[in-house]
């Protein structure tokens, strides 16, 4: 959200996404005005290049470009972004009419989520390979957002907005920016018996025609006694609306998309548009049961490949919304890991190979080039064990 943005610029935050991935960045939270946090963003070392450009085109890759030097930890998500720009105005670096910058797939890896076809200040630095690089740790941001440091980078004089401390602009942006650039959805969330669903976690996530990351949003507080919820702060676009519940005790939740459907094929769509409160919604959820699957990973030549080589697996459904499944984990010792509280679908169950990281050096374990990622498509309908053979690897 267009507010998630804002504090990046100013404190040390964690970015949390619903793969519960998270990211923690350094920020400027010493500086005492926003122009102040603007110099600090400016001074970063490795901050080679400063441009304002619109994003043409992004493609998706497999692998990592790493941390940002200014990231105190992140979650590697196997995913990255080529993003292309049509550069306008370079304030350090030289001038190019198109460039084109990594950065991570977005969530925990410290990815920026790019949204083609708009504009964006972006601070980059050398990555892989000597390519342009930029994180949500760089104090690249949304050109609409970036008003004080283009007039820092561009020698003018501080307005009035420049000289607010960052609290004071989170509060003068909240009240009287924020609200008219964004919509929100407010409404009532019950259980199949019409009574109210307390607690609920209850999220909009958008629809997009691409793999790229989708914009979610949330009622931080979860939906009230009554089942009451409302999610402010949406930026506009096209969103499903969920509502989830687990019944952990019972191996359950309460689950539906709006406007009180089983499975997504079913849903409604939210339209977002600025400065607009869509009327209050209803809508009833389902109680349906949770299931565990085991996966045990073996390789034809009998190698017992477990957390000791690096070897996980990774369970997805093959939806992306905040009621589908996404998780991973490294194996046991024995081959195996169990997951539970799965909901019943289809999904891919793919095997990694992570980095030895022991002595704070990422470093590839032995074994790693002699296997490829291997994949798996499963039905869960109950409590399922599921063998994985290990593919050897192509000589190089």
């Amino acid at each position: 959200m267009a507010l998630q943005r804002v504090f990046l610029i100013f404190l040390l935050m964690v970015v949390a996404s619903t793969e519960v991935f998270s990211c923690t960045c350094i920020g400027s939270y010493q500086a005492e005005t926003m122009r102040g946090v603007a110099e600090w963003y400016t001074k970063q070392p490795g901050v080679a290049s400063i441009f304002e450009g619109k994003v043409i085109k992004q493609e998706l890759h497999k692998g990592s470009v790493g941390a940002p030097a200014s990231a105190m930890s992140m979650t590697d998500s196997g995913q990255f972004r080529q993003v292309e720009f049509a550069i306008t105005r370079v304030f350090r670096g030289n001038k190019h009419d198109q460039v084109s910058v990594l950065t991570g797939f977005g969530g925990g890896d410290c990815g920026y989520n790019f949204q083609t076809g708009q504009t964006y200040l972006v601070y980059a630095s050398t990555g892989p390979a000597g390519a342009w690089f930029t994180s949500i740790c760089s104090g690249t941001n949304a050109i609409e957002d970036a008003g004080t440091a283009l007039r820092f980078l561009a020698g003018e004089k501080p307005v009035d907005e420049d000289l607010m401390s960052p609290q004071e602009y989170t509060k003068h942006y909240t009240e009287k920016i924020l609200p008219k650039r964004t919509g929100s959805v407010c409404g009532q969330v019950l259980k199949p018996d019409g009574t109210p669903l307390a607690g609920a976690g209850v999220e909009l996530w958008e629809l997009r025609n691409d793999d790229l990351s989708p914009r979610s949003a949330e009622d931080p507080n979860t939906s009230t006694d009554d089942g009451r919820f409302c999610i402010e702060y949406i930026e506009p676009g096209h969103y499903l609306l969920t509502a989830e519940n687990s019944d952990f005790d019972h191996d359950a939740r309460y689950m539906a998309f709006y406007p009180g459907a089983g499975s997504r094929e079913h849903a409604i769509q939210l339209d977002v548009n600025p400065g607009i409160r869509l009327p209050d919604v209803e809508f009833t959820t389902f109680y349906e049961p949770l299931y565990t699957i085991r996966i045990r990973v073996v390789a034809p030549d009998g190698t017992r490949l477990s957390y000791g080589n690096g070897c996980g697996v990774q369970v997805d459904s093959v939806y992306r919304d905040p009621l589908s499944y996404h998780i991973s984990h490294t194996l046991e010792e024995d081959g195996s890991y169990t997951f539970g509280y799965i909901p019943a679908g289809k999904y891919v169950i793919s095997t990694y190979l992570q980095p030895n990281f022991e002595g704070g050096e990422a470093r590839p374990f032995p074994e790693a080039s002699k296997w490829k990622q291997t994949r798996k498509e499963v039905v869960v309908g109950g409590n399922t064990e599921v063998v994985i053979q290990m593919e050897p690897a192509k000589p190089k």
